[in-house]
């Protein structure tokens, strides 16, 4: 299959061993380009609702973001996400009365509570973090 692609700007590379493998990497990373780029839309928009579209694009400019490439960050995330859910509430909250959507704010304090039983836990291993992501489907 990659010989089809040579002399191109595609670079082809096997993702895993099992069919779908390469779907499934490529609905992973859909999931958090796609949100990241919205969420950056709604906080924008948030901001210049509210006057200071500059002052968080100059916050945005300091801050040295490797999350996605850096999962063993995600504990420390878990270990935060009793205080953080509530906060997404106020998110939540604050964006409605911007006229702005609610639902990511929304379902990021429901996410956050998959967490709830890790507070202040930072030395978690991400194995056991993720694994909290999937333990209960039902919620």
């Amino acid at each position: 299959m990659a010989s089809l692609f040579t002399d191109s700007a595609l670079h082809v590379r096997q993702v895993g061993d099992t069919p779908g493998s390469a779907s499934a990497l490529k609905m992973a990373f859909a999931s958090y380009q796609k949100a990241a780029r919205t969420l950056a839309g709604i906080a924008h928009a948030l901001a210049d609702a509210h006057g200071v579209g500059d002052q968080l694009t100059a916050e945005a400019e300091v801050m040295i973001s490797a999350i996605l490439s850096d999962p063993e960050y995600l504990p420390t995330v878990a270990a935060r996400a009793w205080r953080w859910a509530p906060e997404m509430e106020e998110v939540a909250d604050t964006l409605r009365a911007a006229e702005l959507p609610t639902d990511m704010a929304e379902a990021t304090a429901r996410v956050l509570a998959y967490w709830e039983q890790d507070k202040d836990q930072f030395d978690l291993p991400v194995v056991h973090t993720l694994s909290q992501l999937r333990s209960e489907k039902s919620r």
